[in-house]
């Protein structure tokens, strides 16, 4: 398993020393020789420590938001651009004070040691929210969805062993309310499908 940037994992995948990439599918998709299969729609969430200022305030607004130093991800990434749209549509300046990080463990540190704000997907912080190490604050914004899923070479042929990592994947994916309809990884691969 290897951690990384994007386009370094889509390098590697290309040249096949990555078996497949499993993250936020890219739209449009970057490059033709490449298959993209989504599994679970996954929404952003903004963190705070669980004292923070802002902790337990309704309804904040992008201004009281753009205040506030920031833990986000990298620019180039679906989740940083859902982030600067936030305050974009708002007609509003982003954030000066800004840290990028697309690591959950890092933007924990960061938000339990300070008055940062963390903006990550929604499902990533998930243990962190249950184990009340962190908090999500109530942004009423209309994050649009982000497909999730693998990315693999067109025509990729997995390995036993492959393939049943993605039977669990997809396993864990209908746990988590997968999308349904054409694309989407259910039952036994199509066209396209791993």
């Amino acid at each position: 398993m290897a951690e990384g940037r994007y386009d370094e994992l889509l390098t590697g995948l290309r040249r096949g020393d990555i078996d497949l990439i499993l993250g936020a599918l890219r739209d449009p998709q970057p490059i033709a020789d490449i298959d993209q299969t989504p599994l679970f729609q996954d929404s952003m969430a903004i963190l705070a420590r669980n004292d923070h200022p802002l902790a337990g305030v309704a309804d904040l607004t992008p201004a009281q938001l753009a205040r506030h130093q920031w833990v986000v991800p990298r620019q180039g990434t679906p989740a940083r651009a859902q982030f600067d749209a936030l305050f974009a549509d708002a007609g509003i300046a982003p954030p000066v004070s800004i840290i990028e990080a697309g690591s959950i463990l890092l933007m924990r540190e960061m938000l339990t040691r300070g008055d940062f704000l963390g903006c990550i997907s929604d499902l990533q912080a998930g243990a962190e929210i249950r184990h009340g190490l962190i908090r999500r604050l109530a942004v009423p914004a209309d994050w649009p969805l982000r497909p999730i899923g693998v990315t693999t070479r067109r025509n990729w042929q997995p390995t036993a062993a492959q393939s049943l990592m993605l039977d669990l994947l997809r396993a864990e994916a209908d746990l988590a309310g997968a999308p349904q309809g054409p694309g989407a990884m259910a039952g036994a691969p199509g066209p396209g499908q791993l």
